[in-house]
């Protein structure tokens, strides 16, 4: 009898776990700078990426886990997380000083699923990923900000970064390189740059047009042949920075089927307010739903990339970015935003 009662206990015990996971909300983040700030926290040969850390504990700021960035597993566990974690390439390295870098990084960050790969998994095929957040693990989408590794010739590292999983990239920092030129010049997609995106198109890896000046915004949708994202861009009518869209590419890269995700950078939230308040970051949210549509925005955080709102101010606080959208648009649009876009934009992108 006794052996009966453990039994009935343990399934209980199973029973509410799965539930809780379940009832875990679900988060996905176009973008984040957590794997260059953790990679490159005592590099010699990159120091100056050190240099806004120089005053943490080293031992603090060396592994995914745990650690005193904007993002670790320890500030998600509480989530059902899927977080695209950036290669971000400086614009002052170009060609194979580039590539060099990234295999830097993505080395660091193949170390880390592998030391923490009962807790997270590198995601190649978002179809897969609800199986992956069922299991009670964190995904990882990888992606690159910055295609200054692309030499003006060859179009083999597409192929490279395809084979290491790279599932979206952000064509230009704000410089420019081979492929194009971000919002520092005005120069548009080099004729290099076009074939570049054909190429990614065909291996199915994101063309993402967050930092490309207006032009190379222009020179994407009068060649893009699939939908295209703005992993993390605002809305340039409520904050006229020039990262941020203007109305009109909102609904072109709606139009396409495309993505943008919600960028937390103060920044790019507001022109009066060092700290953007909530209704900053509500009018932003409003416009991109108005102009292009409910299915459209999504999240991209810049988590370790820029200073952030104080009340969203690390990973762990991104639930009240959730409930101020419920509150003021319907829990409906809520999910959309935090999880759902998203995670049906990058299973789109896997069947065509």
């Amino acid at each position: 009898m006794n052996a009966e009662v453990d039994l009935k206990a343990r399934l209980g015990e199973t029973m509410q776990e799965e539930t809780d996971l379940e009832k875990r909300l679900q988060v996905f983040d176009l973008h984040c700078d957590t794997l260059d700030r953790l990679a490159l926290r005592r590099s010699a040969e990159y120091p100056t990426f050190a240099l806004h850390d120089a005053d943490v504990s080293p031992e603090r700021m060396c592994s995914l886990a745990d650690n005193d960035a904007h993002i670790s597993l320890d500030r998600i566990a509480r989530y059902r997380w899927c977080q695209c974690f950036a290669v971000f390439i400086p614009d002052e390295l170009r060609g194979d000083a580039a590539w060099r870098f990234f295999e830097q990084v993505h080395a660091y960050f193949e170390g880390q699923m592998a030391a923490h790969a009962d807790r997270v998994q590198q995601v190649c095929d978002a179809r897969m990923l609800e199986d992956l957040l069922d299991g009670g693990k964190t995904a990882a989408l990888l992606t690159v900000e910055g295609g200054a590794f692309f030499d003006g010739g060859s179009l083999d590292r597409v192929d490279r970064i395809a084979e290491a999983g790279v599932k979206m990239l952000t064509l230009t920092w704000n410089g420019e390189n081979e492929i194009g030129s971000g919002h520092d010049t005005a120069h548009g997609l080099s004729p290099y740059g076009r074939r570049v995106v054909s190429a990614l198109e065909e291996r199915k890896i994101v063309v993402d047009v967050s930092h490309l000046n207006d032009r190379g915004f222009s020179d994407v949708c009068d060649i893009a042949t699939r939908p295209f994202a703005a992993s993390h861009s605002n809305a340039r009518a409520v904050c006229g920075h020039k990262r941020n869209l203007e109305d009109a590419q909102i609904r072109a890269i709606a139009d396409s089927g495309g993505i943008i995700g919600l960028n937390y950078c103060a920044q790019f939230l507001s022109d009066v307010h060092a700290d953007p308040t909530r209704d900053d970051v509500l009018r932003h949210i409003d416009r991109i739903c108005e102009v292009g549509g409910e299915d459209v925005l999504a999240l991209g955080s810049d988590y370790d990339g820029c200073d952030v709102p104080s009340w969203i101010g690390s990973a762990d606080k991104v639930s009240a970015l959730h409930d101020l959208i419920g509150e003021h648009f319907g829990q409906a649009l809520a999910d959309k935003v935090f999880f759902e876009n998203a995670s049906r934009f990058f299973a789109r992108n896997e069947e065509k």
